[in-house]
């Protein structure tokens, strides 16, 4: 594709595709999810924004990468809670995580987890969800919710990353060997 040929629905086409890994690189940088979230949202605008000057489709993520490492960098600025953050540590952590990504086939895996995810009980998959999604930050709070003990929520919730665990490492041998 030529420079001129990329648009909007490209971009959103791609952002889509590299939503999860880009996702980790911020989240990796800032370790707070709510920051990570609004974070991406602003690379996402800028993504939509200049995607005419994307070179090609498989520079992309790299593209997108340096526009979520400057924004990184000017959220850090703005913000209190990381005042001290020094772009080099940025950097290095932003390094840290490019090698992660590359040492893991994140896409793959990711697939795997949505696909077993949907293969768990609805109480299970809103357990997960009501965990991991930032919503609730307490397993006390989750306890409360469903009217449980917190250890039986942390034992349910083991049980359940269990289940995920055999399901993906299920499926992604099955994918090898095809």
């Amino acid at each position: 594709m030529s420079i001129d040929r990329f648009s909007k629905s490209d971009a959103a086409r791609l952002l889509t595709q590299y939503q999860a890994a880009l996702y980790r690189y911020v989240f990796t940088c800032v370790r707070n999810h709510a920051d990570a979230e609004d974070i991406l949202q602003d690379v996402s605008m800028i993504v939509v924004k200049r995607i005419r000057r994307l070179e090609s489709e498989q520079q992309f993520f790299a593209w997108a990468k340096e526009i979520a490492f400057r924004q990184i960098l000017a959220f850090s600025r703005k913000s209190k809670r990381l005042k001290s953050l020094n772009p080099h540590v940025v950097a290095a952590l932003a390094e840290s995580a490019g090698r992660v990504e590359k040492s893991e086939p994140t896409s793959q895996r990711t697939e795997a987890l949505q696909e077993c995810l949907k293969r768990l009980p609805p109480l299970s998959q809103e357990l997960i969800k009501s965990r991991y999604d930032g919503s609730v930050k307490k397993v006390s709070d989750i306890a409360i919710q469903y009217e449980s003990e917190v250890g039986a929520i942390y034992a349910k919730l083991n049980r359940i990353k269990q289940i995920l665990r055999d399901c993906i490492s299920r499926r992604l041998s099955s994918e090898g060997s095809q």
